[in-house]
């Protein structure tokens, strides 16, 4: 089962909707991305965790954290060992999924927001 869908309403908005609450965090971490450039320089940050050529705290340097937010301070996004790390802030269930499939989904998004 996929975690989440991609929808496309009138006038051609396009959403992330989670296909169970559960991943209700990875849609507004995704969902907050919405043009190709900024949703690509996520997916480098990411792949240059996931080949070890950065550490997670080299790559959100940037951000001033050790973690990214979430949806407007809902929870945020942690990677550990090649793990993806959703922590809640609310009343959100946390969860984590491979850093790999997490970068699949980003590339997804791409693709789809292009």
């Amino acid at each position: 089962m996929k975690k989440i869908e991609f929808k496309k309403i009138d006038d051609g908005f396009r959403t992330v909707h989670p296909n169970d609450p559960k991943f209700i965090l990875l849609s507004l971490f995704i969902g907050k991305y919405r043009f190709p450039k900024n949703i690509q320089q996520i997916i480098d940050l990411l792949e240059s965790v996931n080949d070890n050529s950065k550490t997670w705290e080299e790559a959100i340097e940037p951000y001033s954290d050790d973690t990214l937010d979430i949806g407007y301070g809902s929870g945020e996004l942690d990677i550990q060992e090649n793990t993806a790390y959703f922590f809640s802030k609310n009343d959100e269930e946390s969860f984590d999924m491979p850093l790999q499939e997490l970068i699949d989904v980003m590339k997804e998004w791409k693709g789809f927001m292009s």
